[in-house]
């Protein structure tokens, strides 16, 4: 997934950024002083060459006494990884975080300083921050990308049928039904084999319009709502309601095969990820995307904002003030909208605007506008014990759509496993 833009251009942008940045440093790495070398650790093993060539070469360049060494491990083995090496001593200066309960486990352990004081920290809000969030409310990570949510569409079957983009989810059953009348057109690229993709890309796409986004997600982690509430049970049943519309063979279809079908023209509306935008458009079709549609007209929108990546000090640092001087830059926008750029699909958390070059991801961008954002639904908390909500939920969509469970009967099932282990009140 690379963009057009030129390496030279690039640098030429960072360099002018990263110069601003530098002269409100309080480091003391200017020219003259011995040069500090600090390395950063994370999993985008993919992203070495925009790191190495595009974007570290801009920031030393304004830095001219910090070297930054990329360290990248895959991303299966991260985890193990960074825990082995922030626990031995030998671990990065500056590394990516894992968001929620991965990331809240490693601040307890004491594996990041706290960020409370970096200059630019502000420039988020709250949610965007909460995925690094310590138990004392401070933030431990830097966000730098996040990935959305929503529906991609195939504009020339739309076109053809004369279908409009759905703002309800009455208007998306019409759509629905539309399109399978037709008889040409599987109505939506959607299998069950993959529980993942039912829960983040189905669910946690559609449910937060029932759920109320945030008032329902945090609901759940202070005690104050349950999965069995009227709520969360209908989120589930509209799930359920997609079973018509959906291929045949459709439980032995895995996230790949819906890819395909959509991509060879053959279905019209894939419920999908932001990252997949160059998947979804491989093969030239001419794609769209909406937003989840609110469960009836005037309400409230809530759009999922994943997010993705975000990077920490380490707290054995030797080189704190040097990695305090890249993190304070990674919270710019001249950064921000570079590496966002170079990598469609994934986003700026920042509260200030930024421009897309692919004309997908700009249009998944402005979903955002008028819409509440919030992010899955299962990760923050819900998931740190056994069984893990997230893996609960995957299960439960699978016997709803494969089995005929009812959505009453799957969401007692969540809650009672909820309720085996998780304490509000702790």
């Amino acid at each position: 997934m690379r963009s057009t833009t030129a390496p030279l251009a690039l640098a030429v942008a960072l360099a002018v950024a990263g110069a601003a940045l530098a002269g409100c440093s309080s480091t003391g790495t200017g020219s003259g002083e011995k040069t500090t070398t600090i390395t950063f650790g994370n999993w985008r093993t993919e992203d070495a060459k925009l790191w190495e060539k595009d974007v570290i070469p801009a920031f030393e360049k304004a830095h001219p006494g910090i070297v930054v060494k990329y360290q990248a491990t895959d991303t299966n083995d991260y985890n193990a990884t960074i825990q082995s090496q922030v626990e031995s001593g030998t671990g990065p200066d500056v590394m990516m975080c894992r968001p929620f309960d991965v990331n809240r486990s490693w601040i307890q352990k004491g594996y990041f300083s706290d960020l409370k004081g970096l200059k630019g920290i502000d420039g988020f809000s709250d949610t965007a921050l909460a995925a690094w969030t310590g138990s004392d409310g401070d933030p431990y990570c830097v966000p730098i990308a996040s990935v959305l949510a929503g529906f991609y569409y195939n504009k020339a079957i739309f076109q053809e049928l004369g279908l409009q983009v759905p703002k309800t989810m009455d208007d998306f059953t019409a759509v629905l039904k539309k399109i399978k009348s037709s008889g040409k057109y599987t109505p939506l690229a959607l299998g069950s084999a993959d529980g993942w993709q039912l829960s983040y890309n189905v669910l946690d796409s559609i449910g937060p319009n029932y759920w109320n986004g945030e008032d329902g997600r945090l609901g759940l982690i202070d005690g104050s709502k349950k999965l069995t509430d009227p709520e969360f049970v209908d989120a589930v049943q509209a799930v359920a309601d997609l079973k018509p519309y959906l291929p045949d063979g459709y439980s032995s279809l895995k996230y790949e095969d819906m890819m395909q079908l959509f991509t060879l023209g053959k279905a019209a509306i894939l419920p999908d990820g932001s990252w997949d935008i160059t998947a979804a458009t491989q093969t030239g079709l001419d794609v769209g995307v909406f937003a989840p549609p609110v469960v009836k007209s005037g309400d409230q929108r809530y759009l999922q904002e994943m997010p993705d990546q975000g990077v920490g000090l380490n707290a054995k640092s030797k080189h704190a003030a040097a990695a305090k001087v890249f993190l304070q830059w990674l919270t710019t926008t001249d950064f921000q909208s570079v590496y966002v750029n170079k990598v469609p699909g994934f986003f700026s958390m920042g509260q200030a605007s930024v421009s897309y070059d692919n004309k997908l991801a700009q249009a998944f961008a402005d979903l955002k506008k008028g819409a509440k954002l919030t992010p899955r639904l299962q990760l923050d908390r819900l998931s740190a014990g056994t069984p893990p909500l997230d893996d609960d939920t995957w299960a439960a969509l699978q016997t709803v759509l494969n089995d005929g469970v009812s959505a009453e009967d799957a969401t007692t099932k969540l809650q009672t496993d909820l309720d085996s282990w998780y304490n509000p009140a702790s």
